[in-house]
């Protein structure tokens, strides 16, 4: 039997050995993808966006900030509630208890997502927020998965679930009745956006609801969607004093962005449990999760990232359609996970070995809802800077990237924790 000095020099080898590897990679792929991205630009469509509504709206955001420095905003929100109709607060009831029934978890969060976009495939926002809940499920479950418990204590795994499971409940709580209510709108054949404030929804979407429903333009509206959502888990989660303590100012949760961790991938295609048919990944890396900027500028690539090549939608929309969400990374790689926990004596990712991966429910129970602090983010125009068309990413292939990002993963555990 190796000692564990040994094994850790072992695992020190194998960390050189593949940060060679990862610079050789880069240099490789660099010109492969320049070929790509030729390739992909001549293929790719360009996402509408109508100038002129865009300039409208942003008209209409200004008067709405006019008017709450006035303090009306309060006011006209009081005068709502209490003149609603019979039908209006029934509506209303029914949306805040599909909220809630589908707010249970991030499987449940998830799927919800996807029956809106097939519903209505013009909420574009709906389809870009189930993959990416996808990735915050993996997250999760990474937390209880093989290497993470090696590498991170047990109560900072519990603080990052527990900021994982609050921005993606938060931001679900926000968005979902808005996606209701639409689909509400469409059935009655009018606008019932004017009940968006008695859904405590920030005054900064109800513009873009309004103009969505007069002259529908997809991009507009997600970026505020994204604008939005951003801002509602920016005060409560991410400059919140415990998540800071926790998570946020922790070294290893520092240590995902060094490592590149901070992935989102969106699978193409349907899974195989064949290596050589394993389907291929494409996604960006966030680099600084605390800035609120960065964030939505990197949900905006995302989007464009999504919707604007027809292959890269294709192939997402296929995956989306074939495979339920779990929350183990079995779901799109089988050939490298596995749902069924076995702790091997090493920790290399031969083809013999799958690493665990469990599905969120079998290691997280459902989190107990807690109140929402109250209050609307939106008190200034900062935000508006976002409102513009965004261009594609280039460096858009993880294929190799996630591989090594995992085995470099794998390592990193065996050095800390030899088993």
């Amino acid at each position: 039997m190796l000692s564990n000095l040994s094994k850790r020099w072992r695992h020190a080898v194998q960390m050189m050995r593949q940060a060679a590897g990862t610079v050789y990679d880069a240099m490789r792929m660099t010109w492969t993808e320049l070929h790509n991205q030729v390739t992909l630009m001549r293929e790719s469509r360009t996402l509408e966006w109508n100038r002129a509504a865009a300039k409208r709206t942003e008209e209409h955001v200004n008067r709405i900030l006019l008017e709450r420095q006035r303090q009306q905003f309060v006011s006209g929100r009081r005068a709502a509630a209490s003149s609603l109709t019979t039908e209006e607060s029934m509506l209303l009831r029914h949306i805040r208890n599909s909220v809630r029934m589908a707010n249970r978890n991030n499987v449940t969060r998830t799927a919800a997502y996807g029956r809106i976009y097939k519903s209505y495939p013009e909420l574009h926002w709906a389809f870009l927020a189930h993959m990416v809940s996808r990735n915050g499920g993996w997250n999760m479950t990474d937390l209880q998965g093989e290497w993470l418990p090696r590498i991170m204590s047990a109560n900072h795994r519990l603080w990052a679930y527990r900021l994982l499971e609050r921005s993606n409940a938060l931001i679900f709580h926000d968005a979902y009745p808005q996606l209701l209510l639409y689909a509400a709108s469409r059935r009655e054949g009018k606008s019932l956006f004017h009940l968006l404030p008695t859904l405590d929804i920030s005054a900064f979407m109800t513009p873009f609801w309004e103009s969505f429903w007069v002259q529908p333009n997809s991009s507009l509206l997600t970026t505020a969607l994204i604008v939005n959502e951003q801002n509602v888990i920016e005060g409560r989660v991410v400059q919140h004093p415990d998540y800071r303590e926790h998570v946020i100012n922790k070294w290893d949760f520092r240590l995902h962005g060094w490592m590149q961790m901070n992935q989102v991938i969106f699978p193409l295609g349907v899974p195989s449990l064949k290596e050589h048919e394993a389907v291929p990944l494409v996604g960006l890396t966030l680099e600084d999760f605390s800035d609120v900027n960065e964030r939505i500028f990197f949900g905006r690539k995302l989007y464009a990232l999504l919707f604007h090549t027809p292959e890269i939608y294709g192939g997402a929309l296929r995956y989306m359609r074939a495979v339920p969400h779990t929350g183990s990374r079995s779901d799109y790689w089988p050939h490298i996970f596995t749902k069924k926990a076995a702790v091997p004596e090493h920790v290399r990712l031969p083809s013999a070995h799958r690493a665990y991966s469990p599905s969120l429910t079998d290691v997280w129970q459902d989190e107990p809802y807690t109140p929402i602090e109250p209050g609307d983010w939106f008190i200034d125009d900062r935000m508006l800077k976002h409102m513009q068309p965004t261009r594609p990413p280039l460096h858009i292939d993880m294929t190799l990237p996630h591989d090594r990002l995992w085995k470099e993963t794998a390592s990193l555990a065996g050095f800390i924790q030899p088993s």
